[in-house]
């Protein structure tokens, strides 16, 4: 039997996007990936080779310890590394032929069908909880242009303290919590900031116990939507038909002002500016609907988990 290695080394949001391709292998797969990559996957594979960091004594001794233990080589990263790695390798499965204008998961899933080795992405749906709503509002430094402007936030947590009255948690990195620590005060209902607060796992676990969330196309609305919580993207800088969260039980919004088409930028924009002003988070609760069924959107959080 051929013993199988499936590559993803970065970006964290990649990692988790390739999550529903990693499960749906017929027999688990050695996980080949970075130390963060390790953090979000070790509580569902077993079997791991990590690349420590890009050095070139880094990578040699990878490229030896894979060469050794891996037959298939399934390459979801696609750079020049990882092809340069698959030179060394008995056999290579890559992105060649592969249609690009679709969500980053399905891009992955079919690099990995190609190897026949993969059985199709779970798609069935389980009713979540009505236990907290996490709002990601942060986006790393070098991406200022993801975020929205205080007075979203406050809007969209006025229709959803309305909507179901349930607390909000607020989550980020630690070079994020000054910016959300500012808003936080701001929103409706009840709020507490666990943004900085948390490792990976910890993130993991929040955001699969979650009703509902809402975030910026970043890592955490990836991980949210793998773990099948009722997730809505919020895209304007950046291209909602690659980034698009995972599942039928996710949508990605954009201001439909600014695109009317409905075709998103064609380069993703750095630059700040006011690509969030006309999202109406009400449009995503109507396309989520079905997922967020609950007793009583009125009732009390407190009587619902009873």
């Amino acid at each position: 039997m051929k013993k199988i290695g499936v590559y993803r080394y970065s970006a964290l949001g990649d990692i988790a996007a390739a999550l529903p391709v990693l499960r749906a292998f017929q027999t688990p797969p050695t996980i080949l990936t970075s130390p963060i990559g390790y953090e979000l996957l070790r509580d569902e594979f077993q079997e791991f080779i990590i690349l420590p960091s890009k050095s070139p004594l880094s990578l040699l001794t990878f490229i030896a310890r894979v060469r050794k233990q891996i037959d298939l080589f399934i390459d979801l990263q696609s750079n020049d590394r990882s092809r340069f790695i698959g030179l060394f390798l008995k056999e290579r499965v890559g992105n060649e032929g592969v249609k690009r204008e679709q969500s980053v998961t399905e891009i992955f899933h079919q690099i990995a069908a190609k190897s026949g080795l993969v059985g199709p992405l779970d798609r069935e749906f389980h009713p979540k909880e009505p236990s907290y709503i996490v709002l990601n509002m942060g986006s790393s430094p070098s991406w200022l242009s993801k975020r929205l402007p205080p007075e979203k936030w406050v809007e969209f947590s006025r229709i959803l303290t309305d909507r179901f009255q349930l607390p909000f948690l607020l989550t980020g990195s630690g070079d994020e919590v000054d910016y959300i620590r500012g808003i936080a005060p701001k929103l409706a209902g009840r709020v507490e900031v666990v943004a900085g607060k948390t490792t990976i796992g910890e993130l993991k676990h929040i955001l699969r116990e979650a009703f509902l969330v809402v975030s910026t196309d970043s890592a955490p609305m990836h991980i949210a939507a793998v773990q099948k919580t009722p997730t809505i993207g919020l895209f304007g800088a950046t291209n909602w038909t690659i980034s698009a969260p995972f599942g039928p039980w996710s949508t990605a919004l954009y201001d439909p002002s600014l695109f009317p088409d409905g075709r998103p930028p064609a380069k993703n924009r750095r630059e700040v500016g006011n690509y969030y002003d006309g999202i109406d988070i009400t449009e995503g609760l109507r396309r989520l609907a079905p997922y967020l069924n609950t007793p009583d959107n009125r009732s009390s959080p407190e009587d619902r988990l009873r």
